[in-house]
This record gives C-alpha cells, sequence and structure tokens, in this order.
C-alpha cells in the first residue's frame, strides 16, 4: 500500500500511509491471479477509451475510464453484495480485523501478521488482537513437554 483515500463529501484527499512506508504483502495464487485479471480489463478499457482515459495512476478500483471510485461508494457497493448471502454483516474496514483475526487464531506468529497490517510494532497487533490470540494452555503444556521429554 502507498497512499490512502479519505472521502469528504464530495472531495477525496489522498496522503501516504499512516507510517509513511510502504509495504508489499505475500498474495495467494487465487487472488494474484484475480487482480492480474483485473489489470488486464482495466489496460484494454484503456486502449478503448484512448485519450480520453483518466489516468489514476494505477489505483485497483477505478470506473472503466478510469475515474477513481469514490470511497463511499465502494463501502456501500461492498454491503449491497453481501445482501441476500448467509454471510454475516461486515464493513469492507471489517474485512482488515477478519485477516488479522483469522490469521492469529489459525497460529501465524505476531510479528508477521503485524508486519501485513503496517503496523510499525507487534505490540500495537497485541493491543488490538490480544482475544484473538488462542489462550491454549493446555496445548503450552503438552509442547514444552514434548520439547523437554520428547514424548
Amino acid at each position: 500500500m502507498e497512499r490512502s483515500a479519505t472521502q469528504f463529501g464530495q472531495q477525496i484527499v489522498t496522503t501516504d500511509t499512516k507510517n509513511h512506508e510502504n509495504r508489499t504483502v505475500a498474495l495467494d495464487p487465487k487472488t494474484a491471479a484475480a487482480l492480474k485479471a483485473w489489470r488486464q480489463q482495466q489496460a484494454s478499457e484503456r486502449l478503448e477509451w484512448g485519450p480520453a482515459y483518466e489516468d489514476t495512476d494505477g489505483l485497483v478500483f477505478a470506473w472503466e475510464n478510469g475515474a477513481r471510485v469514490f470511497p463511499d461508494y465502494f463501502a456501500k457497493a461492498f454491503l449491497a453484495a453481501q445482501k441476500g448471502t448467509s454471510l454475516p454483516r461486515m464493513t469492507l474496514h471489517g474485512t482488515r480485523h477478519t485477516h488479522a483475526t483469522t490469521l492469529l487464531r489459525e497460529g501465524i506468529p505476531v510479528h508477521i501478521v503485524s508486519k501485513r497490517q503496517g503496523h510499525k510494532d507487534p505490540s500495537v497487533t497485541l493491543n488490538v488482537y490480544a482475544d484473538a490470540i488462542p489462550k491454549d494452555d493446555d496445548r503450552a503444556v503438552e509442547v514444552f513437554a514434548k520439547a523437554v521429554w520428547g514424548a
């Protein structure tokens, strides 16, 4: 992520990320393929529109003419897409928390989750997501006993 967009009325303000750092986040093959296909679609739209295409500097969420999609519109469309599904209602920002919570509950180390979330320090992640980290003291006993006693 290189920048952040916030909507104020009909104006979009683009700023650096909170910690002013770019980061690379690894993706699974299906997600990467979907994003590549979307980029190809955007490239074809750029060709179709020619000089009328609005250059939005590689934004993922853009209309077919290249114009940026307002954040509020996308957030509302995301909620609307959930209607009629059995999925629990979730905001777009909620997907960020779901991502972190899922990883922590599956035992991914806090420092990895912290890096993916863009937190400067894993203590931030621990403060926000402490309830998501399994409190499995019995498992800790088993792991340590196996390491010590080899059984």
